[in-house]
């Protein structure tokens, strides 16, 4: 079992990000990709100042991934003829993100990426049960959910929360379940803001996310 303790939903014009991100950290994040900078973003917009020391681990989905920064880098190779500045190269590397967020989320070990292959698909429900697995299996105190989406014309960020205990502010609690509940949701990439509707409108004790892999298995959240 694991407890919902934020929910977040983060839309953004491409060159908002840097203003975005002194808010949140109070200074730039220089030679950050865009899909670092919103997951820096949201992860200081769902974790309060006394919880970003536990340790955390970023699980992220992505349907554009670093596109634009592997066709910038593209461009230069074979348009530019040149050799491409070094941090134009690590801005196509996902899995860096760790080490630029680090220094603002301190309890942060890890972040994994999946790519999606698209704009309909999403892997909520395996980012859930890993989160599950693993809080249960006591490898950190928290995980943090999300798919990231970084396009020439929007950015955007949806985010979930759990941790191994309820806090004062913990939403509710989930668990794996094999059969899903009569509430249940198909496994799309908007699935946080469906969640956050049946947080706030809906009177119904349950809401499930249905598996898209294992169509027998889904993510059962209830109300505290």
């Amino acid at each position: 079992m694991a407890f919902l303790n934020a929910v977040a939903s983060q839309q953004f014009a491409p060159d908002a990000l840097p203003a975005a991100v002194r808010t949140a950290i109070g200074k730039p994040l220089r030679r950050a990709a865009a899909l670092t900078q919103l997951a820096l973003i949201g992860a200081c917009a769902c974790l309060p100042d006394q919880q970003r020391r536990l340790p955390t681990i970023l699980l992220w989905q992505s349907t554009s991934g670093p596109r634009l920064e592997t066709l910038n880098l593209l461009n230069e190779v074979c348009l530019g003829g040149g050799e491409p500045m070094p941090y134009d190269f690590l801005a196509t590397q996902p899995a860096l993100a760790t080490a630029q967020i680090q220094p603002f989320v301190p309890g942060l070990q890890s972040a994994m990426h999946l790519p999606l292959d698209g704009v309909d698909s999403a892997h909520w429900s395996t980012l859930l049960a890993l989160a599950c697995l693993w809080l249960d299996q006591g490898r950190c105190a928290q995980v943090l959910c999300a798919q990231l989406d970084h396009w020439a014309d929007a950015a955007s960020g949806l985010w979930l929360a759990l941790g191994a205990h309820p806090l004062e502010n913990t939403l509710a609690r989930l668990q794996i379940s094999e059969v899903a509940g009569s509430a249940s949701h198909p496994d799309t990439p908007d699935f946080p803001v469906r969640l956050n509707e049946w947080l706030t409108t809906s009177q119904s004790p349950a809401f499930s996310l249905q598996s898209a892999t294992s169509p027998r298995l889904a993510v059962e959240f209830a109300r505290l």
